[in-house]
């Protein structure tokens, strides 16, 4: 279902000599690790590991595993480029879905009703099939427009769990958007980002739905409330991610500085993982601050007794922005200080 251009990473690591080589695989893909393996160790001589750590996206290379066996060369698949050079040096493979789209951009037109300019977007499997959408939906009456290059995302229309920002240039031209995609996570950050409706079409299992303004509500309820207890606090723990796209070490300690000036208490939490397991541990910590991943925050963890708020959302509770902002500076605002 995959293109894994298995000749093109053949090609790098030759290239670039490498004799040791690292795979890394979302969870999605890892079944197809053995076939990789296999394809690749009958066009060149290379060992070859396969990371089995989670991966949640080009944010999260596995630096200091390659350093640790010594690799020569990372080939991450699933996602496109998002940092720059790194050492190791790193081969990006998108690992575009062979699946046809058509289907399920057709089950999706009932769903946008009398909307008849829709924003289109998808994730970097899907991309190649952007334009073969855009022909269903003419054909429907409907008018698509792609946005830009985001500020992460390397392609036009594409989204990334974090970034939204490819959608901002045409967010006002557009009545509605139509994500190519499995799943909620995507579309409901879309959803949250845009302000808009966001129809979804799940070209893997046909099926179709729509993220609504009481979806988005249903979050921000929760979010304000997190906030809300969160003011409350005296003792903070800012976490601060190790994954080398998150790790946001400059706001972390911008963070710290202004809650202590205001009489708090704050400890700097370094973690590769933020789970509830490691921040349960800090009983003392009345509030979370988390400036790795937003999505973390928003949607990840919600067993913990103690309010997790992301950094943005932190200078909505020190009244340093409104909360109008917050969406738009957490999926498509300002650069962090990891770019």
């Amino acid at each position: 279902m995959y293109d894994f251009e298995i000749e093109r990473v053949a090609e790098e690591i030759l290239k670039k000599k490498a004799k040791r080589v690292l795979l890394q695989f979302p969870e999605g893909l890892r079944e197809q690790a053995f076939g990789v393996v296999r394809e690749l160790s009958g066009r060149v001589e290379a060992e070859f590991f396969v990371s089995g750590d989670p991966c949640y996206g080009a944010c999260d290379l596995p630096l200091w595993q390659a350093k640790s066996l010594g690799v020569d060369l990372i080939v991450h698949y699933g996602h496109s480029p998002m940092l720059g050079a790194t050492k190791p040096p790193v081969v990006y493979v998108e690992a575009h879905a062979g699946i046809d789209v058509e289907e399920a951009v057709r089950r999706a037109i009932p769903l946008l009703g009398e909307s008849e300019t829709v924003g289109l977007v998808s994730t970097v499997q899907h991309l190649d099939q952007l334009p073969k959408a855009e022909k269903v939906l003419a054909e429907a009456g409907k008018e698509a427009l792609i946005g830009g290059r985001g500020k992460r995302a390397t392609h036009p229309g594409q989204v990334l769990g974090c970034d939204y920002s490819s959608t901002l240039s045409v967010v006002e031209e557009v009545e509605v958007f139509l994500f190519l995609g499995g799943g909620e996570f995507h579309p409901l950050g879309l959803s949250l980002a845009t302000e808009k409706d966001v129809v979804t079409a799940d070209p893997y299992t046909g099926r179709v739905g729509k993220i609504s303004e009481e979806d988005r509500m249903k979050v921000a309820k929760k979010r304000w409330a997190a906030i809300s207890a969160a003011r409350q606090a005296k003792r903070f723990g800012i976490v601060v991610g190790l994954k080398v796209g998150q790790r946001k070490l400059l706001t972390a300690e911008a963070l710290k500085e202004k809650i202590e000036k205001g009489g708090g208490e704050a400890l700097l939490l370094c973690m590769e993982e933020i789970t509830f397991e490691n921040l349960a541990n800090f009983t003392e910590v009345e509030a979370f601050i988390e400036t790795a991943c937003p999505r973390i925050a928003i949607d990840g963890i919600e067993e913990l007794r103690q309010p997790l708020i992301t950094a943005e959302e932190a200078l909505v509770m020190l009244g340093e922005m409104e909360w109008s902002q917050v969406w738009l500076e957490t999926f498509g605002g300002t650069k962090t200080d990891t770019e």
